[in-house]
């Protein structure tokens, strides 16, 4: 029979072993811990390298944020490789690239200028899922230029044109911008956007090298038809 003293020297050696257990399950999951704080830091940093080698640099693309919301696929009605070359997306090979990115930087240009405080556009606007925006359909024009011919007696030789592609291109009449039978009356609020909205086809070029490609603009593009312009597909 084991003396009361033994009997307590076994059970602090239990204890002992107990409390070195716990130590050591304590170690390894601070040690697991560690390392997988480590994989993840690491699989982060990869990501982060992988993604500046599609957004930083001198050739690399400023449209950041359209790979994930496919905003300009849909606009255009395109894949990526409609400007892009296989997988390395800051490969500015193509001329699509770099109309894609002066298109982007003149469309902010204009958003935050001319347009700042009246609207904005977004490459749908214009786009509709096309690759090349509309044009306004002669006979659209040429109907009202008839209809008012009139009216535009007496004027410059291009005053027909213009009102007819204005009145068209935003499916209104004379009205919209004009008062009754005094067409020199700028007072309506209609007729001064009308001014800010001519600035635009100044500041366009400024974006684009002619000796590559230009832009051919027209009211109708981003109207058509319409006084309020579109910003996202409405389906």
């Amino acid at each position: 029979m084991k003396t009361t003293t033994e009997v307590q020297k076994h059970s602090l050696r239990v204890d002992d072993f107990d409390e070195s257990r716990v130590s050591c399950n304590n170690k390894s999951r601070g040690l697991w811990g560690k390392l997988l704080a480590l994989r993840t830091l690491a699989f982060l940093i990869a990501v982060a390298l992988m993604f500046s080698k599609f957004t930083a640099g001198p050739q690399a693309q400023d449209l950041r944020g359209h790979s994930s919301s496919l905003d300009v696929n849909r606009a255009l009605g395109v894949e990526c490789s409609h400007c892009h070359t296989g997988s390395d997306f800051a490969d500015a090979t193509k001329p699509t690239f770099d109309f894609a990115r002066r298109m982007k930087r003149m469309m902010d240009g204009i958003n935050d200028g001319p347009l700042k405080g009246i609207g904005s556009l977004t490459c749908w606007s214009c786009h509709r899922g096309q690759p090349v925006p509309p044009r306004i359909p002669r006979a659209a024009w040429e109907s009202i230029v008839v209809a008012h011919a009139a009216d535009f007696a007496g004027g410059r030789a291009s005053l027909g044109l213009t009102m007819g592609v204005y009145a068209a291109s935003l499916g209104v009449d004379c009205s919209h911008c004009h008062m009754s039978r005094d067409w020199s009356d700028a007072s309506k609020p209609a007729h001064q956007t009308v001014k800010v909205m001519s600035t635009i086809f100044e500041l366009i070029p400024t974006y684009f090298d002619p000796a590559k490609r230009m832009p051919s603009t027209q009211c109708f593009m981003c109207h058509q038809g319409h006084i309020k312009v579109e910003q996202t597909d409405p389906r």
